[in-house]
């Protein structure tokens, strides 16, 4: 029997749709022993993972039992998932975990099983609420209940913040987010690096590889150099650059995998 991956989305539509982007569950279930490997594109999001199974590996780290914390996602990563995975995770909007979580970590932060005094008196339920649910939908409203309690406490993003990455996400040029924010270019770049670990520029960069990518998923006609002027990059070599340090993949190696993805 062949490995396969189990996977449930859902996004919100009106509670907390500003700072949830998705809750998800996921399950590798089958009598063979390989593993499924996923790449995490970079995002610029950050989340929380709860790993109720199996061990799993993010790129050369491996996690047992417990919840990440996660970081900023700057760069794509590679989730290793062996069989009897069973995870359980919420990805946020740009901007929302430091809020969330009162800081802003630079690396995945691991909170074992008795996790009660390192982040919230409840957190521990939670975890062991989800592993009693069966089934992926039951174990994503346990975790949409308990979002709609935790997240009224959160403030959210400042307006100036929210304000420049949707200026940036219409292709909006750095320069100019001060016709668009009452800050000035340095103010803005302080904030950026407080909230997000990240100047405009190089959201502005996650959000054009983000764009190619889905261009090359859904136009699979057009040629890489069409796509890289579409885009905005300088020219195809420039797309390439940019897609190995964001997306860890040239666009030429993705449109293969997405080829030996419908292939099944």
């Amino acid at each position: 029997m062949r490995t396969a991956l189990d996977f449930t989305l859902f996004q919100p539509q009106k509670r907390f749709v500003n700072d949830v982007q998705a809750l998800w569950s996921a399950s590798v279930v089958s009598r063979s022993e390989q593993p499924v490997e996923r790449w995490l594109n970079s995002d610029a999001c950050s989340g929380m993972l709860f790993i109720l199974g199996s061990d799993i590996d993010l790129d050369d780290t491996s996690f047992s039992k417990g919840v990440l914390l996660l970081p900023v996602s700057k760069k794509a990563q590679l989730i290793r998932m062996p069989p009897r995975t069973q995870l359980v995770g919420v990805r946020f909007h740009p901007g929302i975990s430091f809020s969330f979580f009162g800081t802003l970590y630079r690396q995945p932060k691991y909170v074992p099983l008795n996790i009660g005094e390192h982040f919230s008196a409840d957190l521990n339920g939670l975890y062991c609420g989800l592993g009693k649910r069966q089934g992926h939908y039951a174990k994503i409203t346990a975790l949409y209940r308990w979002l709609l309690h935790t997240i009224e406490s959160v403030n959210g993003i400042p307006l100036s913040l929210m304000t420049a990455l949707n200026a940036l996400s219409q292709n909006i040029a750095v320069g100019s987010l001060r016709e668009y924010v009452s800050l000035s270019q340095r103010q803005t770049e302080r904030q950026f690096k407080t909230w997000m670990n990240m100047t405009p520029k190089y959201y502005q960069r996650i959000l054009r590889v983000k764009s190619a990518m889905k261009v090359l998923k859904e136009r699979s006609e057009l040629s890489l150099v069409a796509i890289a002027t579409n885009q905005g990059f300088t020219d195809q070599a420039h797309m390439n650059r940019e897609f190995k340090h964001i997306a860890n993949i040239t666009p030429r190696e993705y449109r293969i995998r997405l080829q030996l993805m419908e292939r099944g």
